[in-house]
């Protein structure tokens, strides 16, 4: 008789993405001496503001280190409610502290799905949302937008009508997932925009979960969308954020949050009580001081600016279109008119994910493939690191591009 499978079925469901593959591919190149510019990823530029690891290495020192309440520290989630702009809608009894964005929404999933139960998702989708759906034995099932994606002024973003009509195809979806802004499509939903897309899940009695952990990252003196408390905002929308994209140097402070309906938060932090627990005290410390200081400015405009100078060297390449970019780190580029060229050996470029190879092994520069949204013709371009690095990728980008024969 053959041994029974060692490994869960999810687990199987679970499959690394094309990004993941081309970064391994880079870091070998850059241990065989090879300069990459690495556009792919998503770390903020510069080191963690020295105040708060005054906070982390003073709380070390002098040994606060015990357990937290299973939902976190009180004055944290209070915090919380004055960072989400949710005072007047929440209380701190609707914030889970979690550690990272990932653990909150994994907390929050694992409440409100079953085995064999669908989550739609965005089909814009940040790539961690399928596997997190599949790792707790939901389906994940893309919401695909009725019109065009590539339509003017789309942009993947979706309308109530699409979250409607993927409902009634699958009536029993327990959830929606999306984020605003979006990663990687750079676009930002309006409140209206919001509120119409909660009230169409509230309306099949589904959870519309954002994931909102760019919300400090948008451009041209715009603010996050503020969301009136309404009845279905109240009872069936929950936002997950955290610190790792909102600072500098806070890529690896693993704290984040979810926000919602009172019965979900407590089953929430009822699991992860008896699962991994909270962020560590030191880092809940840490991100209490970071969102109760005054923002940092400065890393808003030193982004704009580099958006900006991408902007500009995407404008010079021919035939080459980026797409606007109102919040987030991240920029898509349309790379369709340069579909089925070949390089210097005759090897035809195709997909988003030869166009990504490609361009790693002709130019040495690393970006994200485009099935990352599902969607072929496009590639996603970071634009977080230091200008100099943004300014020798896009060069880069533009010369292969240039030696892509038709």
């Amino acid at each position: 008789m053959a041994p029974a499978p060692r490994l869960s079925s999810r687990y199987h469901r679970v499959r690394p993405t094309t990004a993941s593959e081309l970064a391994r591919e880079g870091r070998t190149y850059a241990q065989l001496g090879r300069h990459v510019v690495n556009l792919q990823g998503g770390h903020l530029p510069g080191q963690m503001d020295h105040a708060l690891r005054k906070v982390g290495a003073e709380a070390w020192r002098e040994g606060r280190i015990s357990y937290t309440e299973g939902n976190g520290l009180p004055e944290l989630r209070d915090a919380v409610l004055d960072w989400l702009d949710l005072r007047d809608v929440r209380s701190a009894e609707n914030v889970l502290i979690a550690a990272g964005s990932r653990s909150a929404l994994s907390a929050v999933l694992a409440v409100i799905t079953s085995a064999g139960d669908v989550v739609l998702v965005d089909a814009a989708a940040w790539s961690v949302f399928h596997p997190l759906v599949s790792a707790g034995g939901a389906t994940p099932v893309p919401i695909i937008p009725n019109r065009s994606p590539h339509a003017v002024g789309n942009h993947f973003k979706l309308t109530p009508g699409d979250v409607r009509r993927q409902l009634q195809l699958m009536p029993g979806a327990r959830a929606v997932l999306l984020a605003n802004p979006v990663n990687p499509t750079a676009q930002l939903y309006s409140a209206d925009e919001i509120v119409a897309l909660v009230e169409a899940c509230a309306q099949a009695g589904a959870v519309c979960i954002i994931d909102r952990l760019y919300g400090k990252l948008l451009y041209d003196g715009v603010r996050y969308p503020y969301l009136p408390s309404t009845p279905a905002v109240r009872d069936y929308c929950v936002l997950i954020d955290g610190v790792s994209r909102a600072f500098r140097g806070a890529g690896g402070l693993r704290v984040g949050w979810a926000c919602g309906p009172l019965d979900i938060i407590e089953a929430a932090g009822r699991v992860q009580t008896v699962g991994m627990g909270p962020a560590h005290r030191v880092d809940q410390l840490v991100a209490l001081a970071a969102i109760s200081a005054p923002y940092d400015i400065g890393l808003i405009e030193e982004l704009q600016n580099n958006r900006d100078m991408l902007h500009e060297a995407a404008q010079l390449i021919p035939e080459l279109v980026a797409w606007p970019v109102a919040g987030t780190m991240f920029c898509m580029l349309d790379v369709r008119k340069y579909r089925g060229r070949t390089d210097a050996s005759s090897w035809v470029v195709d997909t988003s994910a030869e166009f990504a190879d490609y361009l790693l092994t002709d130019g040495g520069v690393l970006v994200a493939p485009g099935d990352i949204v599902g969607q072929e013709g496009f590639i996603r371009v970071a634009f977080s690191r230091p200008a100099e690095e943004v300014a020798a990728g896009m060069a880069r980008i533009a010369l292969s591009l240039e030696r892509l024969q038709a």
